[in-house]
Order: structure tokens, then C-alpha cells, then sequence
């Protein structure tokens, strides 16, 4: 049906003078219709111009650019897919760290709970070891008093002496591993000069490394260093032990060299020397290669374990240089640091001072320890008055209208109280120039140096008799001086 068609009947029922309504509408739609129709043919004649002049790219276009959305699409749900994938991944690596964490805070937990038992266990461990050299120690002495020359009782002492003091040693070095492991050990940097360090290590090992035909020897230096002297000390000891355990002749080297900004102290010996792929495994616990140079001098296996650990705590480096049947090089290399003023430690000489006569308040609260300190002190014919409390020690040198010469009073006592309270406790009731000597089963360099800023004298408690004696002379001469001097 056409226009015309749908248009007729109504023109009929109109009047030819006047068109209708619905005419004009109809009249409006039929100008619309050929518009729209203008349009439509000028629209195909440039598409059909344009394919014409460009043969298919328009539908080559038209095809790329229904692939192109095919694409679009495909890559939008392969990002969709990954991005999901992601999400997934972070959140389970969220759940991953949450678990790490709390698997690392139960790990510390039980870390420096293993720390607190190993330092209890340690305490309770020393305490019959230092009662048994204590005992030894008279034993001793009274052997080489009353004793055939001909007879073993020497050596068996000696003997006896040499396994309490292994045992003494793997107590304290687990200990300390454990410390340090929990990162509980205390560190004091200061800027130190390092030659009376070396003077020290050089008159310590010179006798031993005499004693077994090795010549030791030390070369001066101006270097100085910024770390922690007693933790530097103790690696630098373990190096020279090592060196003497592992050399059977030649000699042993220490000195030190500047590299940059560092300073290297260096230890060189001509022992059994360490092949290269075993250079990594000698800082392993308990791991020994090779024999000693000598029998029975074979250590724990601990020592240079302890050193790792130590140069991670104080960020300083352990180099190692070996040549297997040559000897080795064990260097600890250190900030170096402007030299301080030199300041000249105290140090206590014995003196020509005697304890025969001198009243000796012992103040510990380990009643077996007491006793064996009591019967040593006896020995030397001290007057001994053994309490576990400052408080007890003033009760009984009333009873026996006695006044004290020497203190030795254990750091931990009963119920919280130190062994400093009672050094004042004691000071207090009978002058200031009562002389004391601090003794404890921690001999750590936390407590020496806090002891030492406090102005008291410190023994460990694992030292054998012969350094109480020299000790408590030091005391006696120090108090002879003092009531000698003019007030």
C-alpha cells in the first residue's frame, strides 16, 4: 500500500476548498518521507562512492573492528580472571604473614623462655660445681702439703680440676648462645684504643704458648675502634685459643691493619690450616675439623659459634684466610674510630698483705657454698662468719663482739636482695672503709661493668681458690693502706 492508497478515501470525504486535518497531517508525513528518502540516497551514493574508490577496505574495517571488540572482550575477561587471582593471592599471603608473625612472636616466646631456663639451669648447675673446686681447691693444697711427691694425688686433683672446669665451660657457652640467639645480650660501644687490649691478650697466652714451644708475639699498633670492648675481648680470645689448640710449632701473630675506614685485627698462626670448603662449617655448632695439635686439648666445638654471633650483635665482620698443613688467619674487622685519651685502668696487686687473723663475713644464700667457702677461708687462717643476710651478718658479729675486715657477698641473695644492698647494709654498721668483693655465677660484662661503675670489685664465682686468695690480699692490702693513710 502506498501513500496515495492510505491518503484517497480521506480526500473524498473532504471538501475541495478546504483540506482537513487529518490532509494535513498526511501532506506533513509525505515531506517527512521524502526528506528521509534525499538522505538515504545521498548516504548510499557516498558508501557506494567509498567502495568504489577504496575496494573493501571499509569492510576490512568493518571486520577488524568486530575482531578488535572480540578481543576488547576476551582480554577484559582474561583481566577480569587475573585480577580475581590476584585478590585471591594477596589475600592468602595476608593470611600467610598474619601466621608467620604469630609463628614468630611464639618462637621468641619460647626462645627467651629457653634463655630463662638455661640461665636458671645455669645458676643451679654452678652452684655444686663451685662448691666441688672450692672443696678441690683445699684438697689440693693439701695434697701438695702432706703428700709423697712420688704419689698421683696432683695429678689426679688436676685431673679433676680440668673436667669441672670443661663442664663449667659448655654451661656458661650455652648459656650464652642462647642469649644471644634471644638478642638479649647488652651491648656498650665505646671508642677504645687497641693496644693495652693487646698488651693483655699478649701477657695472658704468652706462658701457655711458651709452655707448649710456640713463640707469640704482638705488633704495635695506633689503631682504635668504636665497639664494645668485652664482647671484642672475648672473639679476639677465641681466636688466639684456637690458634694454640690447632698449632703444634711455629708461632702466632696478632696486629692489626687499616682497611678504609675499618680496622682489621688480624691472628695468624702456622697450625693445621682449614681446607676452603670447610671454611663456612667451623662456625657450626659442635662442629670440630681436624685434629688438636695436642692430645686432650680438643675444645667444645662452641667457641667460634659464639664469635658468628657475636660479630652480628657488635656489625662487625669475621674474615677467615686458610691454607690446608699451612696455617690460617682469623680476622675481626671493626669501625675504626679517633683514639680517646688514654685513661690507665685500675689495677688491684695483690700486695704483701696476710689473711691470717682477718675476720671474713661471707654472705650467701646457698648454704653448701657457705660451707665450702667457710672451710677454704679456714685454711687460710681466716676468721669466717658465714649467713645467708646482711642482716644475720650483723646479728652474729654482735654476739661475737666482732668487727668485719673483708665481705664476700654473693649478687643474688633471698628475696629480691643484692649483693651491693648488702655491701651498704655492712658499710653502714661498720664504716665506709670496709673492703668487699662482689661475687656471682654470672660473670657476664653487663654485671662486670655495672659492678665496676659502682666502685666494687667483682670474682666469678667458676674462678679457682688461688684467685680468691689473690684477691682478697688485694682487699687486705687496700684496707692496710686505707687506715694507714691520715684521716
Amino acid at each position: 500500500m502506498t501513500i496515495s492508497d492510505f491518503s484517497a478515501p480521506s480526500a473524498a470525504r473532504t471538501t475541495p476548498s478546504e483540506p482537513s486535518a487529518q490532509q494535513q497531517e498526511v501532506a506533513a508525513l509525505r515531506a517527512e518521507i521524502a526528506r528521509l528518502r534525499r538522505v538515504n540516497s545521498v548516504l548510499m551514493d557516498r558508501v557506494e562512492n567509498d567502495m568504489s574508490a577504496k575496494s573493501n577496505n571499509a569492510f576490512t574495517l568493518f571486520q577488524a573492528a568486530i575482531t578488535l571488540e572480540n578481543r576488547v572482550a576476551e582480554r577484559t575477561a582474561e583481566l577480569t580472571n587475573l585480577t580475581h587471582q590476584l585478590f585471591q593471592q594477596i589475600s592468602e599471603r595476608c593470611a600467610a604473614e598474619k601466621a608467620l608473625l604469630s609463628a614468630k612472636g611464639d618462637a621468641e616466646k619460647a626462645n627467651l623462655s629457653k634463655t630463662r631456663f638455661l640461665a636458671a639451669a645455669s645458676h643451679d648447675l654452678h652452684q655444686p660445681l663451685n662448691v666441688a673446686r672450692l672443696f678441690l681447691g683445699m684438697l689440693g693444697e693439701h695434697v701438695g702439703e702432706y703428700s709423697d711427691p712420688q704419689s698421683r694425688g696432683s695429678e689426679l686433683v688436676a685431673n679433676i680440676e680440668a673436667a669441672l672446669d670443661t663442664v663449667d665451660e659448655l654451661v656458661r657457652t650455652l648459656v650464652d648462645i642462647s642469649r644471644l640467639d634471644a638478642g638479649v645480650w647488652p651491648v656498650e660501644l665505646s671508642s677504645f684504643a687497641l693496644q693495652p687490649l693487646l698488651d693483655r691478650l699478649r701477657q695472658d697466652y704468652e706462658p701457655q704458648a711458651e709452655a707448649v714451644g710456640l713463640r707469640l708475639r704482638t705488633v704495635a699498633s695506633a689503631a682504635a675502634v668504636h665497639s664494645d670492648r668485652v664482647l671484642i675481648e672475648r672473639v679476639l680470645r677465641n681466636f688466639i685459643s684456637n690458634a694454640l689448640r690447632y698449632t703444634a710449632e711455629g708461632s702466632i701473630l696478632i696486629g692489626c691493619r687499616r682497611r678504609g675506614a675499618d680496622v682489621s685485627v688480624e691472628i695468624y698462626d702456622t697450625g693445621v690450616g682449614v681446607a676452603e670448603e670447610n671454611l663456612k662449617l667451623i662456625f657450626e655448632e659442635f662442629r670440630q675439623l681436624g685434629a688438636a695439635a695436642r692430645e686432650g686439648d680438643r675444645g667444645l666445638g662452641l667457641g667460634l659459634a659464639i664469635t658468628e654471633r657475636i660479630a652480628r650483635l657488635i656489625d662487625a665482620k669475621i674474615e677467615v684466610r686458610s691454607i690446608l698443613g699451612r696455617g690460617s688467619c682469623f680476622a675481626l674487622r671493626l669501625r675504626s674510630s679517633e683514639a680517646p685519651p688514654a685513661v690507665p685502668e685500675p689495677i688491684l696487686e695483690p700486695g704483701g698483705a696476710s689473711l691470717a687473723g682477718l675476720c671474713v663475713v661471707v654472705i650467701d644464700n646457698d648454704m653448701r657454698l657457705r660451707n665450702a667457702l667457710s672451710a677454704l677461708l679456714r685454711s687460710w687462717n681466716c676468721i669466717t662468719i658465714a649467713v645467708r643476710s646482711p642482716h644475720a651478718a650483723i646479728t652474729a658479729l654482735s654476739a661475737a663482739r666482732k668487727a668485719p675486715h673483708l665481705v664476700i657477698a654473693d649478687y643474688h641473695l633471698d628475696n629480691g636482695v643484692f649483693g651491693t644492698q648488702a655491701v651498704a647494709a655492712m658499710r653502714a654498721a661498720f664504716g665506709q672503709e670496709l673492703q668487699a668483693l662482689i661475687v656471682s655465677s654470672d660473670s657476664s660484662g653487663e654485671l662486670q661493668r655495672a659492678l665496676k661503675r659502682q666502685g666494687y670489685d667483682f670474682l666469678a664465682k667458676t674462678a679457682p681458690p688461688m684467685r680468691l686468695r689473690a684477691m682478697l690480699t688485694a682487699l687486705a692490702s687496700r684496707r692496710a693502706a686505707s687506715s694507714a693513710s691520715p684521716q
